[in-house]
């Protein structure tokens, strides 16, 4: 986020670009909407001075960087406050057709750009040697985690475990897990108390940590071994799922390609065990 970026480098900013910042940090959530006259005057600098310290922070001038802003600020909204400030229902529907899948794209985009290659071949080589591997996810992307078990599972001969709901329903499940296990979690804003204790359970057996999220404030970020960023931003829902979806297609197709007889053979069985039992199903209906 701007705001913390900008928090981390307050030490290094010259008194005027202080002066700028502490501004833009007191009147955070008012920035995304203010004009550079406004901030000007507010911080009692010159227009110049903003251009300056919006460069310095990274930014190619103040309209960018009032645009990242904008775009940290959307993620802080509940849903319902995105719908009520949203002017998406005065566009016609080809121009909101547009502008949301615009959206999408660009969330699709951002999240399979910022995967890293050593990142994701460390997560198919865990996964690859994992004895047992845990998908925690609650709330919506319980759904989105159950869809990685699947897929994980049809290409894996090694159980799989779904954690989801509240802890007694997950616990009886956890209290096998071993160091040889992973975890892997998803979890995206507003981040549920269980993956907090699922994660402190898991370390403290030697499990492996694997995170999906969409921030490094995550509560869970810096106690998991490797993590992936995806890109959430919804117009008007909490969180958009378009990019982990496409990271589970990618993970998948990687486990595929990393050891190809094991998924030609895993697929083949998988098959031949739905033949039958349609098979049988068609031979019951023509009784």
């Amino acid at each position: 986020m701007v705001s913390k970026k900008i928090s981390e480098m307050m030490g290094q900013f010259s008194p005027v670009n202080k002066k700028i910042a502490s501004c833009v940090l007191r009147n955070y959530t008012e920035m995304g909407f203010t004009s550079i006259e406004s901030l000007s005057s507010m911080a009692g600098v010159s227009k110049a001075s903003i251009v300056r310290f919006s460069r310095t922070i990274g930014f190619s001038g103040f309209n960018e960087l009032k645009k990242r802003i904008q775009s940290d600020l959307k993620k802080k909204l509940q849903p319902y406050e995105k719908i009520a400030t949203t002017d998406l229902d005065k566009k016609t529907v080809g121009a909101q057709l547009q502008e949301l899948a615009r959206n999408e794209i660009d969330n699709l985009r951002k999240t399979l750009s910022s995967i890293e290659e050593e990142e994701l071949l460390s997560w198919v080589r865990a996964i690859g040697k994992a004895r047992n591997i845990y998908f925690a996810g609650f709330g919506a992307t319980r759904h989105i985690v159950s869809l990685m078990q699947y897929t994980f599972s049809v290409l894996q001969r090694k159980p799989t475990w779904l954690l989801d709901g509240s802890i007694s329903d997950f616990s009886y499940k956890i209290k096998l897990m071993e160091k040889n296990d992973i975890l892997i979690l998803m979890t995206f804003p507003p981040y549920s108390k269980e993956i907090e204790y699922i994660v402190r359970y898991a370390r403290e057996k030697d499990v492996e940590v694997f995170l999906i999220t969409d921030s490094v404030e995550c509560p869970v970020y810096s106690q998991a071994r490797s993590k992936i960023v995806c890109e959430n931003n919804s117009l008007l829902f909490g969180n958009s799922f378009v990019g982990p979806i496409a990271l589970i297609e990618v993970i998948g197709n990687f486990l595929i390609l990393s050891e190809k007889e094991l998924g030609m053979t895993e697929m083949k069985t998988l098959w031949e065990v739905e033949e039958k039992g349609y098979s049988l199903i068609d031979s019951q209906f023509e009784k």
